[in-house]
């Protein structure tokens, strides 16, 4: 068995390369084929819809608006139980030094309906500020966000804050905020076409759950990580403390239900989509 399968080169998809690299794959008869998506959730709902992948770790949000829209996919499970932590960004000669103050932001993000724009959006919602004041600069991915803040072309850039870490060090950008999100943050989704094709799926399930027992029994875990995606070792711990990779658990009714329902608050959806067309 095949599996297309696409996700954001940041720590929370270790597990697949592990599996991979273990042979827990392999020991289930799945050749995975793996690519890193830079660009984030809206490039792999792109690649779900036009069938060049099979599987995509979405943020959840993002994963129900897209198929909300039209994308011809499923969320089967939850993938990251824990939330994302968003920083919220400005280059470091900015004026912007608290994300409650009112008033117009230009915000970059990768692209409209992706994770940056979606949390902006949240972001706001959650501080009481109003949704019209922003305004948006697609930058395309994080190099095109640094590039954009320092060129004063946008104020703000919410991302994984661990993964902007490098940069806040180095003194490019300033984080003046976080924003997690109020829901399990990353989910498996399927395109309908791959599930049909591919059928039973646990197989998959077992070797990412094997994975992840892997990285548990480490010595160091978070100096492992922080070594395969260059972070500082105190990032690596704060970030490997907080995270629960879920073990094929569904997206419960009621996580999906305050997920669309900030999505309908943000404008990104004009009504709430019901839970069984979204979830298998």
């Amino acid at each position: 068995m095949k599996i297309r399968c696409g996700g954001v080169p940041e720590h929370f998809n270790y597990p697949w390369h592990v599996a991979s690299e273990q042979g827990f794959f392999a020991a289930e008869g799945i050749e995975l084929e793996w690519t890193d998506y830079k660009g984030g959730t809206g490039v792999m709902c792109q690649d779900l819809r036009a069938d060049v992948i099979d599987i995509a770790t979405l943020l959840t949000e993002g994963a129900i608006a897209d198929i909300a829209n039209g994308n011809p996919s499923v969320i089967d499970a939850v993938y990251v139980s824990s939330p994302l932590i968003w920083g919220i960004h400005t280059a470091a000669q900015s004026n912007h030094t608290d994300p409650n103050a009112p008033g117009p932001i230009r915000y970059a993000v990768s692209r409209m309906g992706s994770g940056s724009h979606l949390m902006a959006l949240v972001d706001r919602l959650q501080r009481g500020l109003n949704l019209s004041d922003a305004s948006w600069e697609i930058i395309q991915n994080l190099d095109g966000a640094r590039a954009s803040l320092q060129k004063n072309e946008s104020d703000y850039f919410l991302w994984e804050k661990n993964m902007t870490a490098p940069y806040v060090y180095n003194g490019e950008l300033r984080r003046i905020g976080e924003c997690p999100t109020p829901w399990p943050s990353v989910v498996i989704t399927i395109s309908k076409a791959a599930l049909k094709r591919l059928g039973d799926l646990s197989g998959m399930y077992r070797a990412l759950q094997k994975a992840v027992q892997y990285i548990q029994q480490l010595p160091d875990p978070a100096q492992k990580i922080a070594s395969v995606y260059d972070l500082k070792i105190e990032d690596a711990r704060d970030w490997y403390t907080r995270i629960r990779w879920a073990n094929r658990e569904a997206l419960s009714q009621k996580d999906f239900d305050f997920t669309a329902d900030a999505l309908v608050k943000a404008g990104i959806l004009k009504e709430v989509p019901a839970y069984k067309t979204i979830c298998s």
